[in-house]
């Protein structure tokens, strides 16, 4: 396995070099390793694909700081790719809350990290621009002391349908980047005009959310927009729980087992899992 600093200098490379990579997200350990034998060009975790192993909803603080990296640092064991930890807000609402939770994030070996700036309160769900740059501020200071060539990627989670929406988005990123950020990332971006102005206003790499309904851009077309990273959520762990689910309304409401004929001609998920020596 490479070193966690061989594959921070990876990671870091491919944000220099790359063109729309592909970062999907696996959500347990046997789903981390289907992904690394498919070879990707990196991975990353999802924190409601597992939120969802835990019974639990996706960010209502309902996962605490140490469960998501030991999480993480599970998905790092069984690959070697570069991992990203989707890490929430931080797991707090402090500069000082963020900067714990990006040296966690370097101890147990991710690649780089995405902090967001939803607050989980839906009374107020985003931080005031001040504060929000201040936390990103605290979280690249620390990261260059210990680990400059982790790539710290800053999040705008608001929405971006109007144009004033999109030029608040625009605002927020360019003062995450101005506080130091690596990379960043408005998950509410799927139009190709607003991603292409963003790219033309924002001058770091930039994250695109492709694993949701309704998207329909590909990678070529990102990478020729300008898009640096591609990355998928959530999206295959929805697939596979609606699977789930499909099958088992099959049983329960039809009475009949149909549903496993559908699985029949599947890739041979098994073959990527670890096998006794």
């Amino acid at each position: 396995m490479p070193t966690a600093a061989n594959r921070r200098a990876t990671f870091k490379e491919l944000h220099e070099n790359g063109r729309a990579f592909l970062m999907p997200n696996p959500f347990d350990i046997g789903t981390a390793r289907i992904l690394d034998g498919l070879r990707f060009d990196a991975l990353a975790t999802s924190s409601a694909g597992y939120a969802w192993t835990q019974g639990v909803r996706d960010a209502e603080g309902l996962i605490s700081r140490d469960a998501a990296l030991t999480h993480a640092a599970d998905v790092i064991s069984t690959t070697s790719l570069p991992v990203n930890g989707d890490l929430e807000n931080g797991f707090g609402d402090s500069p000082d809350d963020v900067v714990e939770t990006v040296k966690g994030a370097i101890e147990v070996g991710l690649a780089g990290c995405s902090i967001e700036d939803y607050t989980t309160d839906p009374q107020h769900p985003y931080y005031p621009l001040d504060h929000a740059v201040e936390r990103i501020k605290a979280a690249v200071d620390a990261k260059n002391k210990i680990a400059p060539d982790f790539v710290l990627t800053a999040r705008s989670e608001g929405p971006v349908q109007t144009d004033h929406e999109l030029d608040e988005t625009i605002k927020r990123l360019n003062a995450f980047v101005e506080a130091g950020a690596d990379c960043v990332y408005a998950p509410e971006l799927k139009d190709k005009d607003q991603i292409t102005k963003v790219v033309s206003s924002v001058d770091a790499p930039l994250n695109i959310l492709a694993g949701r309904k309704n998207f329909h851009l590909t990678r070529k077309e990102l990478g020729d927009m300008g898009v640096t990273r591609v990355s998928i959520g959530a999206g295959l762990a929805r697939i596979a729980y609606g699977a789930f689910i499909t099958a088992a309304e099959d049983m329960k409401d039809g009475g009949s087992f149909g549903a496993f004929d559908r699985a029949s001609g599947i890739i041979d998920f098994e073959a990527f899992m670890k096998a006794k020596p």
